[in-house]
């Protein structure tokens, strides 16, 4: 019968959404074997929508956030692999079975997936973040990878359980995933990412949200690349060697020119010349040439200047995020 498939969707105050990924879930081409929602302790109608829709459904008594759901979850899947998706995404309609496809191969140990170039979302903060998310796992050159992103990746179970899981001591949605990645590859596994698979991301994002939520991201980075200095993994994020991540050198060099040209700004009055800050300012948007390329390229130029300031933004936001979170971490708190 091939590879079999357990659904996994951790929800917390999923209500909105949940309705539309499980309708998804249920025009698979072919059926995973089951689907599992972990309601983590929501205070909406999310566990009963689950159930209307014949999930199973696995209540929480607190929140113990995504990774912790997650396990819950897997331990109590029957498939030889598990899919776990968000709340907040809808599948195309062969996924199952292109993942299952995927995994009867003895030798692949997980399917990575990407968002869909567009999203239902408006506005540019959403727009932005979406194409963002898109371009940085679609410009990975390389079939295998070690990129688990858990909008929608699938796990064969048996590496995921020999492996612990996810780490439960990330209470939020940042690095749990991208260090189960790491750690497949890192132990002898194979990840494939296939481009032909994308999901569509139903989230949308105000400018104070998506900057709280690319703040936790830096931090976790920046406390995740700490405590595993040892094996390497800052050199991971800059992608000294093409190590497979979605992370690029250049990303890391537009946030330093970035915060570079912060300073120069609060140094401008006491130079008398606004120049330096201005040519960090432009050098940080270079480094993002291929990003703004192609957006061009899908949405118009119309959407560049915006994008460019959602840019500048979002490499400021990492920069004080990474910063914080190296602090925090020297001062002893490394989750």
């Amino acid at each position: 019968m091939g590879c079999t498939l357990s659904v996994i969707i951790p929800a917390w105050n999923a209500g909105k959404t949940i309705a539309r990924c499980l309708e998804a879930v249920l025009r698979q081409s072919l059926p995973p074997l089951e689907t599992i929602v972990v309601d983590d302790a929501s205070l909406d109608d999310t566990a009963e929508i689950a159930e209307s829709m014949g999930a199973k459904v696995i209540r929480t008594s607190r929140n113990g956030g995504p990774a912790r759901a997650r396990n819950r979850g897997a331990e109590a899947a029957r498939g030889d692999a598990v899919l776990f998706l968000d709340a907040d995404v809808v599948i195309p309609e062969d996924l199952v079975e292109k993942v299952s496809r995927h995994l009867d191969q003895d030798s692949v140990d997980a399917v990575q997936t990407l968002y869909t170039p567009d999203c239902p979302g408006k506005g540019l903060v959403t727009k932005y973040q979406n194409y963002y998310y898109h371009y940085a796992l679609n410009r990975v050159r390389h079939e295998r990878v070690a990129i688990i992103a858990t909008w929608c990746a699938a796990v064969r179970r048996r590496t995921f359980m020999g492996l612990g899981g996810f780490n439960e001591c990330i209470p939020e949605p940042t690095v749990e995933d991208e260090e189960l990645g790491y750690a497949i590859v890192d132990s002898g596994g194979c990840i494939i990412m296939d481009k032909t698979l994308q999901v569509v991301h139903l989230a949308e994002y105000g400018f104070s949200g998506f900057a709280r939520r690319r703040l936790r991201m830096a931090k976790a980075q920046a406390k995740s690349g700490w405590r595993q200095v040892r094996q390497r993994l800052l050199a991971r994020y800059i992608n000294v060697h093409d190590t497979g991540t979605h992370h690029s050198r250049w990303v890391v060099l537009s946030i330093v020119l970035a915060l570079t040209a912060w300073a120069f700004t609060a140094l401008a009055p006491f130079i008398g010349n606004p120049f330096p800050a201005l040519f960090f300012f432009s050098a940080a948007l270079t480094c993002h040439i291929g990003f703004f390329t192609a957006a061009g390229k899908r949405f118009g130029a119309r959407v560049l200047p915006g994008f460019a300031v959602m840019c500048l933004a979002d490499m400021t936001i990492l920069g004080l995020g990474i910063i914080r979170g190296t602090l925090e971490y020297l001062v002893g708190r490394k989750y």
